[in-house]
This record gives C-alpha cells, sequence and structure tokens, in this order.
C-alpha cells in the first residue's frame, strides 16, 4: 500500500506534529479564499495562530509548506482509487459510475484551488510527478489483485495503472480550470466529469 505520509508528519514529537498539522490546515483553508500564489508565509502563521517565526522551524520556505500542505490532499483521492474495481466493475453490466470513482472527483473538488494550481502550466511538477505515482501505484496493486493468473504479465499490468494513472492527472488538471466548461454553463460537476471519465475507462466513450 502507497505510504502518502511526508516524512515531516513522521516526526516523535507530539507537539512537531501538531504545528505541522496546523500549518498545512491554514494552507488548504488559505486555498479556499485566494488563489496559492498570493498567500504569504504571515498570513499561513496568523491563520494557524502561531508565530511567523515557528514557521520557518519546521519549513524550509514558503514553497516548501505549500508543497507539503498540498501533497497531504493526495491521500483521500489515492484511496479512492484505490478503492474503485477497475477491472470487476468495467465488466459488470450496468453502466453505472462506480461510487468510488465519483469519490475521488469529490475529493479533487474539495481542494479545487490546490489541484487547478499545481497541476497547471506553471504547476510543481514534483506534486504531478508524485501524484501519478501513487495513483499508478494503487491501480496497479488493484489490477495484481483482480487479474486471473497468466492473463497479463505484471509488466503490461504496470503499463496500464501509468496510462490510466497520466490520464486522470490531465483530466484533473483541465476539469479544475474549467476547460471542460461549456460557455455560459455553470461548469461540469463531479457526477458528470466521473461519469465521462468512467466511459473512457471502459472504452465506451
Amino acid at each position: 500500500m502507497a505510504n502518502i505520509s511526508n516524512t515531516r508528519g513522521a516526526s516523535s514529537d507530539p507537539r512537531a506534529r501538531r504545528t505541522r498539522a496546523l500549518l498545512r490546515a491554514a494552507v488548504l483553508d488559505l486555498s479556499m479564499e485566494k488563489d496559492l500564489d498570493g498567500i504569504t508565509m504571515s498570513n499561513i502563521a496568523e491563520r494557524a495562530e502561531v508565530n511567523r517565526a515557528t514557521v520557518y522551524l519546521h519549513y524550509k520556505d514558503r514553497e516548501d509548506l505549500l508543497l507539503d500542505a498540498t501533497e497531504s490532499t493526495m491521500e483521500g483521492v489515492v484511496e479512492a482509487a484505490r478503492a474503485c474495481r477497475l477491472i470487476a466493475d468495467a465488466h459488470a453490466l450496468s453502466d453505472t459510475t462506480p461510487v468510488h470513482l465519483i469519490s475521488l472527483f469529490a475529493q479533487v473538488d474539495k481542494h479545487r484551488a490546490v489541484y487547478r494550481r499545481m497541476l497547471g502550466e506553471d504547476g510543481s511538477q514534483r506534486f504531478a510527478a508524485r501524484f501519478e505515482r501513487l495513483l499508478a501505484q494503487a491501480w496497479f496493486e488493484q489490477l495484481l489483485t483482480e487479474t486471473p493468473p497468466g492473463a497479463f504479465d505484471e509488466t503490461a499490468l504496470l503499463v496500464r495503472a501509468h496510462f490510466l494513472s497520466g490520464a486522470m492527472l490531465a483530466v484533473i488538471g483541465r476539469w479544475t480550470r474549467g476547460e471542460f466548461d461549456g460557455e455560459g454553463e455553470d461548469g461540469m460537476g463531479v457526477a458528470e466529469v466521473a461519469d465521462l471519465t468512467w466511459a473512457l475507462i471502459r472504452g465506451r466513450g
């Protein structure tokens, strides 16, 4: 199973863990109000109710903290991906989109500003690479479990897992930036983007 927790959060000092959790939560809270580029260390310290100097005891700079906070949003998305049974659900008679795939997009939507920024053209290559790897690992482990012995070799399953995760990143990035929203529409919602993605996974798009 993928280990999503970061090394900073693994500190044995409970006070340090609490402080870092507060700082990460402050960043995510602020991301709902303003663009990540506009969030300063002073903003974060004030929202977390800690001294600005305290922030630098845990993070070397603003970018280090932003990356740690944004990476913390991946856990719910990756767990939803792991629960989405690609083979069994794809071969089911019903075309109904799996609830876990809808949950995946709902998790992204909770932190839409983060994914819009981090998967954008000027986003974080490290964030995108880590996200893609975690999704691929989740799906690869599931494919290994569900594929009948001898049906595929592991390399083929690994290629499939990375193919799916790369496509998912592209969809998530463009969806959160509103690139799928038609003119005059309210915007493509969670259920609709999940339905369209599932149709493509099943080869029905």
